[in-house]
């Protein structure tokens, strides 16, 4: 009985042990070797393994005095350092090991990507910057290259690899799913799972410069002046525009990986980052009048069209796209809550549908919300 006892509580409070890569020259922004978290699966978990890039923005500026500084500023912090990571951590949503709660996904090999080099888990420039009194290094690419070659023998074993990550770390998803899939054997099922990791090149509703503009083009400069954006096909496409290999919605046409969307057609990183609305701060559209809301119904129509598109291109493609206000859902209890659910009220909350995706992708996987904010009101914030 104490033994019974003592395994379900073990699962429950499962914890991620801190890695360091192996490569001495992956580094951090400050210059600490870089990190990841991992923990071992188990049971039919045992050859499945869960890769997810940790998100927390990116470098950026309108001018390389504004994206040093911010590199430099960034270097102080855990978003650019290895020294505040805990030795050990415990996530919920994908990670959760309750199989109660996380039945699809709680025994699997987890692969968590620390976020401390600032350019979106990619770039690379062999020298590093003098910015004021400390050297500061570009090492996003080599970073995850390590990671990936100290556990490659045992990928070429997996039976399944699910790719994820939210934010910066979901555009991660778009950058290296084609890459890891080239350099696996193709009897390894691999999956993309990005989490809101859609940032559109759209004009902002005030005429202000493009996110393009201020993000993308910027730490392009920054980081890929001496490697190119990680998908080939879509660098060799964009010879004199590299900078579109970053936006999700000039690389999906060069992935050819089955990919299942995270998103909300009302995200709130996108509505002030990308639109430069700021009246959705509460996760509503209370204050928003009507020429922003105008604005932001048409991204989510364009993020529904995006989506729509790569059904049309591979059939095997899934999507949870819920009308509510929201940027993340894989850490946190919302992954599994039934109140996140398209429609609302239905079993098909963001963990189910995932879930039942990753298992078998000939299904119809596609949850998007065809009701408008704030129709779908178990998680409108009304």
């Amino acid at each position: 009985m104490y033994l019974i006892l003592y395994c379900i509580i073990h699962i429950s409070i499962a914890v991620q042990t801190l890695r360091q890569v192996q490569d001495q020259n992956a580094l951090c922004l400050d210059g600490t070797r870089a990190s990841y978290y991992f923990e071992q699966g188990y049971g039919d978990g045992a050859d499945k393994y869960l890769i997810f890039y940790e998100g927390g923005g990116w470098i950026q500026g309108f001018d390389e005095a504004e994206m040093l500084q911010q590199a430099y500023d960034r270097s102080n912090t855990n978003m650019g350092s290895s020294k505040f990571s805990a030795a050990t951590t415990q996530m919920d949503g994908l990670f959760n090991r309750n199989q109660n709660v996380n039945p699809y996904f709680y025994n699997w090999n987890t692969i968590f990507v620390n976020y401390c080099d600032g350019t979106g888990h990619q770039g690379y420039r062999a020298q590093p910057l003098q910015i004021k009194d400390k050297l500061i290094y570009i090492r996003g690419e080599l970073i995850f290259k390590s990671i990936f070659q100290e556990h490659l023998t045992k990928l070429t074993k997996a039976s399944k690899i699910l790719v994820s990550g939210c934010s910066a770390g979901g555009l991660a998803v778009f950058s290296w799913i084609q890459y890891i899939k080239n350099h696996l054997p193709s009897n390894v099922l691999v999956l993309a799972a990005p989490d809101s990791g859609i940032f559109l090149d759209l004009q902002p509703y005030d005429g202000a410069q493009a996110a393009s503009d201020r993000r993308q083009k910027q730490y392009h400069k920054l980081a890929n002046q001496e490697v190119d954006p990680l998908n080939e096909q879509c660098v060799k496409s964009y010879p004199n525009e590299k900078w579109k290999c970053h936006f999700a919605q000039y690389l999906i046409e060069f992935i050819n990986v089955p990919i299942f969307f995270m998103q909300s057609l009302y995200d709130t990183a996108c509505i002030p980052n990308i639109l430069h609305i700021y009246n959705a701060w509460d996760y509503t559209l209370k204050r928003c009048d009507y020429k922003e809301r105008s604005c932001i119904e048409a991204m989510r129509k364009q993020i529904i069209n995006l989506i729509n598109d790569r059904k049309l291109v591979d059939p095997k493609t899934g999507a949870f796209g819920v009308s509510c206000l929201e940027h993340c859902f894989t850490q946190k209890s919302i992954f599994y809550t039934p109140n996140w659910a398209i429609p609302n009220g239905s079993q098909w909350t963001i963990a189910n549908s995932l879930g039942q995706w990753v298992q078998n992708l000939e299904l119809n996987n596609m949850h998007v919300d065809n009701v408008y904010w704030p129709d779908n009101n178990g998680c409108s914030n009304i």
